[in-house]
């Protein structure tokens, strides 16, 4: 019995570790690099800090990762990067975050080398078409307010964004199901002011963090680690997102979460 579960450990070392070995800073840091990655996408690099993001959400090549709200897919790119050839990224947009995204999205598509990237366009987050258990990392980059983006003002005249907020509650629990046990999910969102509600995401495109960790603490995740590399001590959280001065600059919090019985 011991020697037949030392040797399982030892099979689990050869290959299964290693193969997941998260990939170092350094390497993260090369794919940021590469010569055909556009000139446009590297601009943001300075402000977002994908190195560090990748690194503190344990990217690992061969894995298999979700965008949720990818957009334009910015950050579905370098993830298809970062995994390699024997990893896989879905790409996902529901109708509304797709009307924002779809033009840039579409470009990345048609110039896009990466065969392992596959895009879900305007599907609703409970309707993503994935087995249960087939997800190492769920990321959803400055997007979480966008669940309760329901409208906005515009020269003075109200537009209606949603008909209704996302149900998180449906949401969330379907993307609980597609993680691995020891998966997790990772929100990078743009921080407002405790207490301000919903409001927040319709006025300034912004979300109290607080929320976030409620909802999601709520269908059993558990918060495994927060990190601070997009901290700006001089944004007021008053300005929306998109304010001249702030944009790109934004004070904004980094959630790791992972399913309640992996804890």
């Amino acid at each position: 019995m011991h020697v037949k579960y030392l040797m399982l450990m030892m099979v689990c070392v050869s290959f299964s570790c290693i193969a997941n070995e998260p990939l170092s800073l350094s390497r993260l840091q090369t794919l940021l690099t590469e010569p055909n990655r556009s000139d446009v996408d590297k601009q943001h690099d300075a402000n977002r800090k994908p190195a560090q993001i990748m690194r503190f959400a344990g990217v690992a090549s061969g894995q298999t990762i979700l965008d949720i709200y990818a957009g334009g897919g910015w950050y579905s790119e370098l993830f298809a990067r970062a995994v390699g050839e024997q990893g896989k990224v879905y790409a996902q947009n529901d109708t509304l975050t797709w009307r924002f995204g779809k033009k840039e999205m579409l470009a990345r598509s048609k110039r896009q080398t990466l065969k392992n990237m596959m895009r879900f366009d305007q599907v609703a987050i409970k309707d993503i078409p994935l087995p249960s258990s087939s997800i190492d990392i769920a990321f959803m980059g400055i997007n979480y307010h966008d669940l309760f983006f329901t409208h906005r003002n515009r020269n003075g005249e109200r537009q209606i964004m949603r008909d209704r907020v996302v149900d998180y509650r449906e949401a969330f629990s379907h993307i609980k199901n597609l993680l691995k046990p020891e998966g997790v999910l990772i929100i990078v969102d743009h921080h407002a002011k405790a207490g301000s509600g919903y409001e927040a995401a319709n006025n300034l495109h912004r979300i109290d963090a607080n929320i976030v960790k409620y909802q999601l603490q709520s269908l059993g995740f558990v918060l495994k680690e927060e990190a601070f590399y997009l901290q700006n001590p001089n944004d007021d959280l008053e300005q929306s997102v998109f304010a001249k001065g702030i944009r790109g600059k934004t004070n904004r919090f980094i959630l790791k979460f992972g399913k309640a019985e992996w804890h």
